[in-house]
């Protein structure tokens, strides 16, 4: 490991690289305080810490650096990670470090992933409540503050968040219209007071996650396998927290995620570091196998694992219509009908490695569960749900007709 050190014009050393080949990892200190003050300063720990992962962020991440450090809780620490950037980031990364010593500046040799580089910023900090920050996001100035304050406040709970705020490229918050138009709903994630089953429930009830860019017990966050290589990374770190304790969400919205539309592949690619080589990718029926196989990991009784899978199972085949649809459509050679009804049936044995069962079967399990569902309902919502399924099979003899109609001639 090499240091090299210099002594600027305001009398503090520079510590301006530590390099350490075997992590493939560069420690950037610019201008940092003198060594007594860095001492003196690391004698306490920070109540929280910030990791902040980014490559090639140079466009906005002045704006996320300064709202953190325009925070009205000021015992923080900032951890930077650049990730192998090849624009303006490390210089900028340079000249905060070098004008804050809350920040310390780290930097990566080559590309490693976003996943693995979100995991370096929390390896690297002590503060007892962690926050992942992302590079092109901004904070109101009281969000760590009460966040702290709602995990003060209650023991049981392990990550408290805010509602979120959504704001296109150029910072200007996104009209109703547009929010439905390429979000549709978030998963807000409030499970205060929930029972464990609740939350987990909770968790795939609604598609599109931002809690975990709430702030977090660190003991919590230890005891799971931080951010897997896998799409929904953090929807997956969503569930061993919620096996853990509680999330709170904070009715006021204290955070604006930055809305940039990704498709699938260059999400994983991102994650993964690089070109993803899978032929086909079926994110949403991943992201549905890989939280069953962290239920099966989890260390609880058989019979609640049971419950918690076929709770999930209902949510993403079809309580979680949105997700059903995505599954059906990644999956589309496996189904003989697109009946909402035959479909669930089918996504489940898809999802818990069930052997295809015969049509005859398929469809007296469907009608047993559209009974199911007929009991559970008041009459006036028994008849409407009636009337729209029998709108939908009308539809889909339409469109059979319409298409043998106007088949093209060979």
């Amino acid at each position: 490991m090499a240091v090299d050190h210099a002594v600027g014009k305001t009398g503090r050393v520079a510590a301006l690289s530590v390099s350490r080949t075997a992590q493939n990892i560069s420690i950037i200190v610019v201008d940092a305080p003198s060594q007594a003050h860095r001492a003196e300063r690391n004698l306490k720990t920070p109540d929280v810490s910030i990791g902040l992962p980014v490559r090639n962020g140079e466009d906005y991440l002045r704006i996320a650096i300064d709202s953190l450090l325009a925070q009205d809780y000021a015992d923080f620490e900032l951890i930077i990670s650049d990730n192998a950037s090849n624009d303006g980031t490390p210089q900028i990364c340079r000249e905060y470090a070098r004008n804050d010593s809350r920040i310390r500046f780290y930097r990566n040799d080559t590309n490693v992933g976003a996943a693995e580089n979100f995991n370096r910023v929390f390896r690297l900090p002590r503060g007892k409540y962690f926050m992942w920050a992302a590079h092109d996001d901004h904070w109101h100035s009281s969000f760590i503050s009460r966040c702290v304050e709602g995990l003060e406040q209650n023991p049981n709970v392990v990550l408290c968040g805010s509602t979120v705020r959504f704001i296109d490229r150029v910072g200007i918050e996104l009209d109703k219209a547009t929010i439905r138009n390429t979000i549709v709903d978030y998963n807000r994630l409030h499970t205060h007071s929930m029972t464990l089953t609740e939350r987990v429930r909770e968790l795939t009830r609604t598609l599109n996650w931002y809690a975990i860019y709430g702030l977090i017990r660190a003991d919590a966050l230890r005891q799971t396998k931080l951010c897997r290589d896998a799409y929904g990374a953090d929807v997956l770190l969503l569930m061993e927290l919620l096996f853990l304790g509680e999330t709170l969400i904070l009715a006021d919205a204290l955070f604006d995620y930055r809305q940039i539309m990704k498709t699938a592949e260059r999400h994983l690619e991102e994650i993964r570091g690089e070109p993803s080589h899978v032929e086909k990718l079926k994110p949403y029926t991943t992201l549905a196998t890989n939280l069953l196989e962290i239920i099966e990991e989890a260390a609880m009784s058989p019979s609640l694992k049971a419950s918690l899978r076929d709770d999930l199972l209902e949510n993403v085949s079809f309580a979680n219509q949105s997700w059903a649809n995505k599954i059906f459509t990644e999956n589309r050679a496996i189904f003989e009908s697109d009946d909402r009804y035959l479909a669930s049936i089918r996504i489940r044995d898809l999802l818990a490695g069930v052997p295809v069962r015969a049509p005859e079967e398929v469809r007296k399990l469907a009608f047993s569960k559209y009974r199911q569902v007929l009991s559970g309902l008041s009459a006036p919502n028994r008849l409407r749900h009636r009337l729209q399924r029998l709108l939908e099979r009308f539809q889909r003899v339409l469109d059979r007709h319409l298409l043998w109609r106007f088949r093209p001639n060979k």
